[in-house]
């Protein structure tokens, strides 16, 4: 491999490949989440560290108005549905500090996440959605090569006992 695609690989991010495998891509919080990072190195690689961050995001549109005065004098308003999102839960681990990898080399890390008490629950709906997701990475010179965010979903148990419909309870 010459210098300059050893570079490229440094830019691009393509000097290794992270990926998350899940012991179970479906928990329901009372259990830690498992999963494994595995990290692959297309050229030797020199690592700060490996993490892998956690997050609870939900997205959902709303409509905003805005107001808009002119030289006139005039007053316009306009409405429109806008996404927003917001991270309830962002937490980052190290799973391992200065490592190397030489060309070809592959190594594995086993990681364990503990829900914290009253985590919400994965849901998609139409105008709202909560979903959790983890994303592994290598920090090391250049574009730190990482998973991507992978989603997995925290699916609990509803307690219909105390449920209200309407102005009566079940």
């Amino acid at each position: 491999m010459g210098f300059f695609s050893k570079i490229k690989n440094y830019v691009t991010g393509g000097a290794a490949e992270v990926q998350i495998t899940f012991e179970s891509k479906i928990v329901d919080g009372s259990n830690p989440l498992r999963l494994f990072v595995t990290a692959t190195a297309n050229d030797d690689c020199n690592i700060k560290k490996v993490y892998l961050k956690i997050r609870a995001k939900e997205t959902y549109t709303e409509y905003v108005t805005r107001h808009n005065s002119n030289s006139n004098g005039g007053n316009t308003s306009t409405r429109e549905l806008v996404t927003k999102t917001h991270d309830h839960l962002m937490q980052e681990f190290t799973l391992v500090n200065e490592i190397k990898l030489t060309k070809g080399q592959s190594e594995k890390w086993l990681s364990e996440f503990t829900f914290p008490p009253n985590s919400i629950a994965t849901y998609h709906g139409k105008q709202a959605s909560f979903k959790w997701e983890a994303i592994a990475g290598l920090d090391m010179a250049g574009n730190d090569p990482d998973s991507s965010w992978q989603e997995f979903i925290l699916q609990k148990n509803m307690n219909h006992t105390n449920s209200i419909i309407g102005n009566g309870t079940i």
